[in-house]
């Protein structure tokens, strides 16, 4: 339990786990040499392939017998080089170059001596661990696994492919202990991946395949136009598709016409009988004059009403226009304008008749479409002659040589799947003779190189960073103890942690970086001035030390605590009997056994003030919290602790050169 509150508790921190850190340190120094020095070198091969996904030079080849090949949209979520990258690492791929590895292995050593060892060296070391693997998998560890199968994950772990996003090349690196090795490796990598392409691309096998089925339809085709040639020469016709097409465009012309004809005829009809309709709705003869006037009756009545008005004016100059003849007057004339507002203004005189025209032309329209109609009878009778002729000339054709029909079906047929497969050969022997050349959309923009530089271990860069590492390691691992140290070395957290008060801290006597000012007397007059004095005068005063542990410096504490108080003029006893007496004036200091001894309890029943005698860097947590849950479980209550050695862990040295410069006292 360490208290963090400045820069000075962390440099504390180094001095406390100093002997940690500087384990630590070598050991990441020895770690990081003995890597750089010994570990097995790695050299690298790299190449690199351009893939263009939306380009291709080979034509596309059809692989069936339609003539719409149909496409493929390509997809834009999914990056189409990451396919090229699984057929890379696809296992034909590297089976194939596993092989191939294993037959360079074979082979006989290259000259020189150096080159002997090693390859007989390797020899003995494959023999070796190929002992170990077969007596594992006889004790079913392992699984069987053939040479081409465990050399193919070998090569496969030592490989690697990426490309960066967005990017179409992908780049290829392969590591080895050898560099002519990696380099031939992966060159053979490399042309397993080109080869597995070609074969995936399938121009060699169309080929094969549309070059045997064009040789067999052509065969096929001469056998087919033979015989049609000898059917042909016993009906003496040029050819029976000519004259079926013939018979079939005379019988569609004719029934164009009769469905002309037909319909013609049916409009004429319906024409007829929409004007014998009309006909009869139609007068025979019309009015094409009339001769109008006014009214002779009307006028008459307009003269006898204007002469009521005049006899009525003549009366308002006699009576009243509330007099009996007046208003006599006044219905006459109201009776005379009634029947006047009922006749009509004007009458016809005399009108001009004459027969009627449209009737007439009606009539002759009927004559013309009845004539019409005839006609169209005539010829439709006339078609249907020639269509039965045609149609039971088809039909002796048919009858006569059923066989030749099919025979130029078969024949037609067999000459449009030629020449599809005609073009398709073209289209596959295009595509193989790119394979073979290695023309596609993935191209190799960089050969595999030869790098003699190794790429692990970097030796200079582990031996630069190894001080860097091994400091930061130690800084780590005194972090990592500052977290499970349990030990008490202050007593900065004593109240927080424990709940109880810290009496006095007592330096060790010891601690050769003790500063100057740091004397027992002051922790032990804070103990003396926190006891109660008038209690000591009137009664006295028992005062009982103990421990978790024994060692921890309970007598050390009450011898010099005894020469304390005596100096202050207090006569001081020390007991370790059980239930010591009290004297006024007389303090007793009861020396009890540790904590884990049944007396302990006994030897501190009867005390006024009961401390705790912790020792720094020794005792821990755990065991301060059982004691303090021992004590407050008999006596209910603990009245407080002494830390005793207390070390000052920086140096005095250090703090009188640095303390300025890091504000350190």
């Amino acid at each position: 339990m360490i208290e963090i509150r400045s820069l000075r508790d962390i440099i504390r921190l180094f001095f406390i786990f100093r002997r940690e850190f500087i384990y630590a340190a070598i050991a990441t120094l020895v770690i990081a040499v003995a890597g750089a020095l010994f570990l097995p070198s790695r050299f690298e091969s790299q190449a690199r392939i351009l893939v263009r996904p939306n380009q291709s030079l080979s034509p596309p080849a059809p692989t069936t017998l339609s003539a719409d090949n149909g496409f493929v949209q390509p997809s834009t979520q999914r990056d189409p080089v990451l396919d090229e990258q699984k057929m890379l690492t696809s296992q034909p791929v590297i089976t194939e170059v596993a092989q191939a590895y294993l037959r360079a292995e074979a082979a006989p050593p290259p000259p020189g001596l150096w080159q002997h060892l090693k390859y007989y060296t390797k020899k003995i070391a494959g023999l070796g661990k190929e002992l170990a693997r077969r007596t594992l998998v006889a004790f079913g560890i392992l699984d069987d696994a053939s040479p081409v199968e465990r050399a193919a994950r070998a090569l496969a772990k030592k490989f690697e492919v990426s490309h960066d996003p967005g990017s179409n090349v992908m780049d290829i690196a392969f590591r080895w202990g050898d560099p002519a090795v990696a380099q031939a490796i992966n060159t053979a990598w490399v042309d397993a991946y080109f080869n597995a392409r070609a074969k995936a691309s399938g121009g060699a096998q169309l080929f094969a395949f549309y070059q045997g089925q064009t040789e067999q339809l052509s065969r096929h085709i001469i056998e087919l136009q033979g015989q049609l040639h000898e059917r042909l020469k016993t009906l003496d016709a040029p050819s029976i598709q000519q004259q079926m097409d013939s018979i079939a465009t005379q019988l569609q012309r004719l029934q164009q016409q009769r469905q002309d004809a037909v319909t013609s005829r049916e409009s004429t009809r319906s024409m007829l009988d929409a004007a014998q309709k009309q006909l009869g709705k139609l007068p025979t003869e019309i009015e094409n004059a009339r001769n109008y006037g006014l009214n002779p009756a009307r006028s008459d009545m307009q003269l006898k009403l204007n002469g009521l008005i005049d006899q009525r004016l003549t009366l308002l100059r006699v009576y009243l226009p509330t007099a009996a003849p007046v208003k006599a007057m006044d219905e006459s004339i109201a009776a005379l304008q009634a029947q006047l507002q009922a006749m009509a203004p004007n009458v016809q005189l005399s009108r001009n008749i004459a027969p009627n025209g449209l009737a007439q032309k009606l009539k002759q329209d009927m004559i013309d479409g009845v004539n019409q109609t005839a006609g169209l009878n005539a010829r439709i009778e006339a078609i249907d002659g020639e269509m039965s002729a045609l149609r039971q000339l088809r039909g002796q054709v048919l009858a006569a040589e059923p066989d030749l029909s099919q025979l130029s079906l078969q024949l037609s047929t067999a000459e449009r799947v030629y020449t599809q497969y005609t073009d398709y050969l073209l289209h596959a022997r295009i595509m193989r003779d790119l394979d073979s050349q290695r023309l596609s959309n993935a191209t190799l923009i960089e050969a595999p190189t030869l790098q003699p530089a190794r790429v692990f271990p970097k030796t200079v860069p582990i031996l630069l960073l190894a001080l860097p590492a091994a400091i930061g390691v130690g800084l780590l691992v005194i972090f990592l103890c500052y977290l499970l140290d349990r030990r008490i070395h202050d007593g900065g957290r004593m109240q927080a942690t424990f709940g109880l008060p810290l009496w006095a801290s007592l330096p060790d006597m010891q601690d050769p970086n003790r500063p100057p000012g740091a004397h027992l007397n002051t922790g032990l007059f804070r103990i003396y001035g926190l006891l109660p004095r008038d209690r000591i005068q009137q009664q006295g005063l028992i005062l009982g030390l103990t421990a978790s542990q024994k060692g921890e410096g309970v007598h050390f504490v009450a011898n010099h605590l005894r020469l304390v108080l005596r100096e202050a003029g207090l006569d001081v006893e020390i007991s370790d009997d059980i239930g010591a007496p009290r004297q006024p004036g007389c303090v007793t200091l009861v020396t009890a056994e540790p904590i884990s001894k049944e007396r302990a309890l006994l030897q501190l029943r009867d005390v006024d003030v009961r401390l705790l005698v912790i020792e720094a860097r020794h005792t821990s947590v755990p065991t301060v919290e059982y004691s303090l849950s021992t004590l407050r479980h008999a006596f209910g209550n603990i009245d407080g602790a002494i830390l005793n050695r207390r070390r000052f862990e920086i140096p005095a040295a250090f703090l009188q050169r640095f303390g300025g410069l890091l504000r350190v006292n």
